[in-house]
């Protein structure tokens, strides 16, 4: 496996999905990850899985001045410019001394190793629609920036345009992405394969009392939508739901919070926690969690999370993407403000409905998003890329 971050603590979306199926695969399979492993990293890999760790870009503002004017030059994504040399030199390095069956990217950004990988058996995980997501960030954005986001949005399309083509199958999570992905370049063979979650691990708590005055929201909140994401709850829902519930409150909980975030704690009945070493007490607290995603591409991860500890769920159909969820039975669907901000409000008002959905929620995970099947549904995608590359 070759991948932009190691499977190594603290988890985000990707580390953890590396990390969920390195672990399970590993039980059956030599496993040797190669990854960057970034300053905020620290820990070991899952039992049984050999990584070997590149040391990340760290080039200084003249440096990615440069690496600016070559995505431009060469029209290739800036992350492609920092990312796929260092990366490709050790796979070269590493093939020289090694031999595998089959090779699994992740991500987008180091599509190019296809150059490296000639004769291996390989398929390539984005994950996501990048180009959607690139979007996302220049939606965002302003002044200088934003114009920078949005001419990378236009390279990010260009190149997925053609840089999957010559790995066997494209892995996206959810028939939206493979869709958004197929139409930049019809030609691609993908699969999609769900992200899964630890239900063991993430899971209800008899003995706490849910607060019927606490919406939860949870995640990376450098994140683009992730931020559009708490400042609408911040501003535009949670006042709605204080008009008629004056002590309800709202808890955004997540890693590295910008000062735009931080300074949301400043409205009223508004807490920002950042960096929790832990958010399963939070989701076990939680009367309802709040998930209004508005942009953004993939499963969520923090949603699945959610749903595994049995809390009783509101999202938008944009947070569901990728889900076999139903309005009403596993969780409550609602769009604009006004009917998000109603939709909180029955879930905090009624004890029956909140143990209702916490507990379809729950079974939801376990029968649909268990990492095991997921490693299986992998394995089998790396057993057709195989059988198809034929002899070496």
């Amino acid at each position: 496996m070759c991948a932009t971050e190691a499977p190594l603590e603290p988890l985000n979306g990707i580390r953890l999905q590396l990390r969920e199926l390195c672990r399970h695969l590993a039980a059956a399979h030599e496993v040797f990850v190669l990854a960057y492993g970034w300053p905020d990293q620290r820990g070991e890999p899952p039992a049984g899985v050999e990584l070997r760790l590149l040391e990340p870009p760290a080039p200084g503002a003249a440096g990615r001045a440069v690496d600016r004017v070559l995505s431009v030059v060469r029209r290739e994504p800036v992350d492609v410019v920092r990312l796929g040399g260092p990366m490709s030199r050790a796979v070269a390095a590493l093939l020289s001394e090694r031999r595998f069956d089959v090779a699994h990217v992740t991500l987008g950004e180091l599509a190019e190793l296809s150059g490296e990988l000639r004769g291996l058996p390989a398929v390539i995980v984005p994950l996501d629609a990048w180009n959607l997501n690139a979007a996302a960030a220049a939606a965002t954005a302003s002044g200088v920036r934003r114009h920078w986001l949005r001419l990378q949005r236009r390279i990010v399309s260009r190149f997925v345009s053609h840089a999957y083509r010559p790995f066997a199958r494209v892995v996206l999570v959810s028939e939206h992405d493979a869709r958004e992905t197929l139409r930049l370049d019809p030609s691609l063979r993908t699969a999609v394969i769900p992200n899964g979650v630890d239900a063991a691990r993430f899971q209800p708590v008899d003995d706490v009392t849910r607060d019927r005055s606490l919406l939860l929201f949870t995640g990376a909140l450098r994140f683009p939508p992730n931020a559009d994401t708490a400042r609408l709850l911040a501003s535009g829902i949670l006042p709605r739901v204080r008009a008629r519930l004056p002590r309800a409150t709202l808890a955004i909980v997540g890693r590295d919070p910008g000062p735009d975030i931080r300074a949301l704690a400043d409205l009223p009945g508004v807490q920002v926690i950042a960096d929790a070493p832990d958010l399963r007490p939070w989701l076990a607290r939680a009367g309802v969690y709040a998930c209004p995603m508005t942009s953004g591409t993939g499963i969520k991860n923090k949603l699945l999370e959610a749903m595994a500890c049995g809390a009783p769920v509101v999202a938008t159909p944009l947070a569901c993407q990728g889900l076999g969820v139903q309005d009403g039975r596993e969780l409550l669907i609602a769009e604009d403000d006004g009917a998000f901000a109603a939709a909180l409000l029955s879930v905090l008002s009624d004890a029956a409905l909140m143990e209702q959905l916490g507990s379809a929620a729950r079974r939801y995970v376990l029968e649909h998003h268990d990492w095991r099947t997921v490693a299986r549904a992998f394995e089998a995608v790396y057993t057709e890329a195989i059988v198809e590359a034929g002899p070496r």
